[in-house]
């Protein structure tokens, strides 16, 4: 068994009690307007969604980045630069509260973050999968034939699998792990028989271990929606702008490319991926 490395840690943070906030007196509209750099949020080592290569970030989300500085560049009327700031998920809404950042790609949607923050989107979704143990072979891929006493399901303490899990699952055993590393040890060890996750998790896992069973995508499909994040500014305009934009990014098919481009840079097997998967 091969120990699973921080670059599998794919998955959803627990949702922290972030403070609510009020509206600022700036505008980050007319900053960026003004000669301002567009900083866009980036987490280490977390592929397909962040990572360096050759001391640039690349993965989807910096992309999106790019893409919205470009986007940017031709409303007003001049080039955007773009600048990446490191933050983590137990810090991003309060770095982006704190103005240290102006956008950040890859959140769920909560009520308590909606509250803190703007958020846009949802830029694609991520069908819930099990990622299972060898020898896990259920008869019947549905989640009402999964919810049975004897079955084990680990997920990772406070995310939004561990309450779909708890929702799909109410009469099977939710194992929860404090963090993703020891969610997946869970289930390589045999001690849950399969985790309760997204499908850029499961394949990220599957690519840097092949101890893993199959990935299975129970019946009806359940997707979470991934948002961006943006500070509730004086005026909104560059809330309402993101609005607009995310809709059009992913109406448009580029969300779906730029996540394939990534994953397929990283290594993973896109074959793989549920033809159900429309992100």
């Amino acid at each position: 068994m091969h120990p699973v490395t921080r670059r599998t840690l794919l998955g959803a943070a627990a949702v922290l009690p972030f403070a609510e906030t009020g509206q600022a007196a700036d505008s980050s509209w007319d900053t960026i307007a003004a000669g301002g750099t567009l900083r866009v949020g980036v987490i280490a080592a977390r592929p397909p969604y962040f990572w360096k290569e050759n001391d640039q970030w690349t993965g989807f989300s910096a992309q999106m980045g790019r893409d919205l500085a470009a986007a940017l560049g031709k409303r007003i009327g001049k080039p955007v630069p773009v600048g990446f700031v490191e933050t983590t998920f137990g810090t991003v809404v309060l770095d982006i509260q704190a103005n240290r950042i102006d956008v950040f790609f890859g959140l769920t949607y909560s009520e308590q973050r909606d509250k803190a923050i703007d958020l846009f989107g949802p830029l694609y979704v991520l069908p819930e999968v099990l990622l299972t143990t060898k020898g896990f072979t259920p008869a019947e891929n549905t989640w009402a034939a999964l919810d049975k006493p004897e079955n084990r399901f680990s997920v990772v303490l406070g995310t939004t699998d561990q309450q779909a899990a708890q929702r799909l699952l109410p009469h099977a055993q939710i194992r929860a792990m404090k963090g993703m590393a020891e969610a997946v040890m869970d289930v390589q060890a045999g001690y849950g028989q399969a985790m309760v996750t997204t499908v850029l998790v499961a394949l990220g896992a599957m690519k840097e271990s092949s101890s893993f069973g199959q990935m299975l995508v129970p019946q009806p499909t359940l997707t979470q929606p991934s948002h961006g994040g943006t500070r509730r500014d004086g005026d909104g305009k560059f809330g309402a702008y993101l609005h607009d934009w995310a809709t059009q990014y992913r109406a448009s098919g580029r969300a779906k490319e730029v996540i394939l481009a990534a994953m397929r840079s990283y290594g993973m097997d896109v074959d793989k991926l549920p033809p159900t998967v429309a992100f």
